[in-house]
């Protein structure tokens, strides 16, 4: 049971990155059109969290500390998706995928600062691989005109993407610490609804004050925008649970590697393959010792 969720979870964790970049890639769409899909989507994982929560008979009422920390989440979780969505409409879906899988090592950091959790060799030679992955993204001997990975938009877009999902980590970690962890189903959907209001307050800013209107509600666009919108969300959600029991149910040294270095691997793959991303000879270099770098970070030896 346990390799069919895995499987579930890996498989759905690529088309939600697939379908992303896809979004991002095929519709051209402006700020407001990319506010609108954060919407729905984060709106979509909300309802289908409440729903699992509802079945499961988790979802109970939140503390003050839950839904102020949960707020904070959802603020943050809803900019780490807007950032990841502009760092795939000007650069590689690959190359993201490596730079946001890293983000890993954030939350492990702060338990080394605040707790004193231990860091191991391994996790330490993974940070300075990480950070010569980061040194090799930019190449400006790269073609500019090819939207690969070559401009510093798209890095500072990547780069805040990892810290913003390496954040949302810390605020999972420190909830997960408290005495408010049964709570954690109404802290995610709190999140999520949060994550919906904020990207429909933006939705209005950039159509009353920048006048991009939304452009993927008509024609054409609709349908590919309804059933993205429905299959990210709902696969967001349904990874969230799943990996959330696995975590506690299988061993770490099988759990962490598969989620995060697969998933890296095959998301990395679907870029080069179907979107025939290009590279330089140092940023092959700089995603291979970044793929490194994420096996070394989930601490397996």
């Amino acid at each position: 049971m346990n390799a069919i969720l895995l499987t579930v979870s890996v498989i759905m964790n690529l088309l939600y990155s697939v379908l992303r970049n896809s979004f991002c890639k095929k519709s051209q769409p402006n700020n407001s059109d990319m506010q609108v899909f954060n919407a729905v989507s984060s709106l979509i994982s909300a309802i289908t969290l409440a729903m699992i929560a509802l079945v499961s008979n988790t979802l109970t009422m939140p503390s003050t500390y839950t839904l102020l920390l949960g707020i904070v989440f959802g603020i943050v979780t809803g900019v780490s998706s807007i950032m990841n969505l502009k760092a795939l409409e000007c650069g590689p879906l690959s190359y993201t995928s490596i730079i946001c899988s890293c983000s890993m090592i954030i939350p492990a950091l702060s338990g080394f600062v605040m707790y004193g959790d231990p860091v191991s060799a391994s996790q330490w030679i993974g940070i300075a691989l990480m950070l010569v992955s980061f040194v090799c993204a930019v190449d400006s001997r790269g073609d500019r005109n090819s939207g690969v990975g070559v401009s510093f938009k798209w890095f500072f877009l990547a780069l805040g993407t990892f810290f913003c999902s390496g954040s949302v980590g810390i605020m999972q970690k420190i909830h997960q610490g408290s005495q408010y962890k049964d709570e954690l189903s109404i802290f995610l959907v709190i999140a999520f609804l949060v994550a919906t209001l904020t990207s429909i307050l933006l939705t209005f800013y950039y159509s009353k004050t920048k006048n991009e209107k939304v452009t993927v509600l008509s024609g054409d666009n609709m349908k590919r925008f309804a059933i993205y919108t429905l299959v990210t969300g709902f696969g967001f959600a349904l990874c969230n649970q799943i990996n959330m029991f696995l975590a506690g149910a299988m061993p770490s040294i099988v759990f962490f590697p598969i989620v995060n270095g697969a998933g890296m691997l095959l998301t990395s793959a679907a870029g080069i393959f179907i979107w025939k991303e290009r590279f330089t000879n140092r940023q092959w270099f700089g995603m291979v010792t970044g793929a490194v770098a994420i096996f070394l970070l989930c601490n397996l030896f």
